[in-house]
C-alpha cells in the first residue's frame, strides 16, 4: 500500500461531515459581544513544532494584533494530541504578549465542553472539519494561506480539502489570488492581505563580490511536493557540473541528507535555521532558487529579495502579481534545462543584474514591510464581516 493511500484512507475515515453539518448555518452574529474588548477568538490549529514557520507565524501574528491593538482575547485549540504547556511556550517564544493565552488540546470530551467564542478560525483544511460542528460561536473564519487541495494528487484527499471552501466560513486570504479563488470559485466572502517581512530582520547587507565563487541558496524540502524538490535536485546537479568550484550551493528549510538524493558533494544542507539566522544566510547569497507550484508564492521570495539576493523562481500564473520577470526576479519555465540556464545566468551576471536586485529591495521596503497595516485590515473585517 502506498503512503498516499494509507494516509488517504485514514483521512477519509476520520475527517468527515454529514448533510446536516453542511446545511446548518455557520454564522451567528447575535452571539458576538457588542464590545470588541469583551470578545474571544478561538484558533483551531494543527499540532506544530515551529512557531516561526511562515503560515503558523502569520496566524500567531494576527492573533497578537487582535489582542494587542483591539483587545480581543485569544484561545488556541490544538486539533491533536500535544503537550499544552509546550505549545504555549512555543507561542510565547514567537509573540510574548500571547504568553498568557489558554491552550487546549482537543478531544471528544473537550469538544463537548468548549467555552463560547465570538470568533473562531480554522487554519488548515482538517481543522475546518472540526470547526464545522462547533455551535457556541459567533463568526466562523477560515484562514486561507494556500490552495490546500493542491497539496495532494487529484483524488480522495483533494476532494475532502476542496469541500471545506463550501462550508460557509468567512475567508481570511493570504494574497489577492486566494481571495479571488474563494469568492469567485466557491461563493465565499473574504478579505485579502499581502505577505510582509520584518524589516528589522530582513534587510540588505554589503554588496557581495561579483568575481570568484558565487553562493546559491535553495529552499529545500524533500517530501513537500509543492516545492518541486525533485526538479530542483536535477537542476542543482547541472549547475554544479557547469560551474564547479565557482558555485557554493547552500540549502535550508528541512533536515535531510544530500547523499540520499545524489547530491553529496554538490550541496550543503544546514537544516532548519533559527528565524533570525535565515536572514544572515540570505545576505551572503548572490542568488536563490525558490520553487512553488501552488497558488501562494511563499514567504521566501519576499525575505530573500529584502536581503538583496536575486531570486530565481518558476513561472506560475498565480504568483505573477508579485514575481515579475527581469523586474524584481528572474522567472523560468519549470524544466531542468531552463532553470539551470537561468540560475547560471543569474550567478555569472550578478553585477549586471544590480538594477533588478535594487528594485526588489525597494519594492519590499515600500509595499511588503508593514505587518500592522495588513493585520489591521483583517481585524476590521473580522469585527464586521457581514458588511
Amino acid at each position: 500500500m502506498s503512503e498516499y493511500t494509507r494516509d488517504a484512507l485514514g483521512l477519509a475515515e476520520h475527517v468527515d461531515c454529514g448533510f446536516a453539518d453542511l446545511e446548518c448555518p455557520q454564522q451567528n452574529p447575535k452571539a458576538v459581544h457588542a464590545d470588541i474588548r469583551q470578545r474571544y477568538c478561538h484558533w483551531y490549529l494543527p499540532v506544530f513544532a515551529n512557531p516561526f514557520y511562515g503560515g503558523v507565524m502569520t496566524i500567531l501574528r494576527l492573533a497578537a494584533h487582535l489582542q494587542d491593538a483591539h483587545g480581543v482575547r485569544q484561545r488556541f485549540l490544538v486539533c491533536g494530541e500535544c503537550d499544552e504547556s509546550h505549545i504555549a511556550n512555543l507561542i510565547a517564544s514567537a509573540f510574548p504578549t500571547l504568553g498568557g493565552s489558554d491552550v487546549l488540546a482537543l478531544n471528544a470530551e473537550r469538544m463537548r465542553s468548549l467555552p463560547p467564542a465570538d470568533y473562531s478560525v480554522a487554519t488548515l483544511w482538517t481543522t475546518a472539519y472540526v470547526l464545522l460542528t462547533v455551535k457556541n460561536t459567533g463568526y466562523k473564519f477560515y484562514m486561507i494561506q494556500d490552495f490546500e487541495p493542491l497539496f495532494y494528487p487529484a483524488g480522495s484527499t483533494f476532494a475532502q480539502a476542496e469541500l471545506t471552501y463550501r462550508f460557509g466560513f468567512y475567508g481570511l486570504a493570504n494574497t489577492g489570488t486566494l481571495c479571488e479563488i474563494y469568492e469567485a470559485g466557491y461563493g465565499g466572502k473574504a478579505v485579502a492581505f499581502s505577505p510582509c517581512v520584518d524589516p528589522s530582520i530582513f534587510f540588505p547587507g554589503r554588496e557581495l563580490p561579483s568575481v570568484g565563487a558565487k553562493r546559491l541558496f535553495y529552499y529545500a524540502r524533500p517530501g513537500t511536493p509543492r516545492n518541486g524538490f525533485e526538479l530542483a535536485a536535477v537542476v542543482l546537479r547541472r549547475v554544479k557540473q557547469k560551474l564547479g568550484e565557482g558555485v557554493d550551493i547552500v540549502c535550508a528549510g528541512a533536515v535531510w541528507r544530500p547523499e540520499d538524493f545524489g547530491l553529496g558533494g554538490i550541496v550543503r544542507s544546514v537544516g532548519v535555521l533559527p528565524y533570525e539566522q535565515t536572514a544572515a544566510l540570505y545576505r551572503t547569497c548572490h542568488a536563490s532558487l525558490v520553487l512553488m507550484m501552488t497558488k501562494h508564492p511563499s514567504y521566501l521570495p519576499f525575505e530573500l529579495m529584502a536581503c538583496g539576493s536575486i531570486v530565481v523562481s518558476n513561472y506560475n500564473p498565480s504568483t505573477t502579481w508579485f514575481l515579475k520577470d527581469k523586474q524584481n526576479c528572474l522567472l523560468s519555465q519549470p524544466s531542468a534545462a531552463c532553470l539551470t540556464d537561468t540560475i547560471v545566468h543569474a550567478l555569472e551576471n550578478y553585477a549586471e543584474l544590480r538594477d533588478i536586485r535594487t528594485f526588489a529591495v525597494e519594492q519590499i521596503r515600500r509595499e511588503h514591510a508593514d505587518w500592522d497595516r495588513e493585520m489591521d485590515k483583517v481585524a476590521q473585517f473580522m469585527h464586521k464581516p457581514g458588511l
